[in-house]
């Protein structure tokens, strides 16, 4: 089953803070960032159960990037409630 992907305001927010902060230090690396983002997205509206669950929500640890992408599942939904820095305080996950 795939997923339909919904991202939160929230979260969008923080991929155009990251996005500009990655393009501002290398260009094209802004770019490659999103790129990644995308494949994470694919992954996770095809098999979301495979991301561990924490609480209610589900996160998924980019891998060249240090972000997690913190999401939810609402019947056939995946929301997108964080792409969350992992030098950030946890503690800004909670909703």
């Amino acid at each position: 089953m795939q997923y339909i992907l919904e991202i939160k305001e929230e979260a969008s927010d923080e991929i155009s803070d990251a996005f500009t902060w990655y393009a501002d230090q290398k260009e094209g690396l802004g770019g490659e960032f999103v790129e990644m983002l995308e494949n994470y997205f694919e992954k996770i509206t095809s098999k979301p159960l495979q991301y561990p669950a924490h609480g209610e929500d589900r996160v998924a640890v980019m891998k060249r990037f240090p972000y997690k992408i913190v999401f939810g599942l609402e019947d056939n939904i995946v929301v997108v409630y964080a792409v969350f820095h992992t030098s950030r305080n946890p503690k800004g996950l909670e909703r």
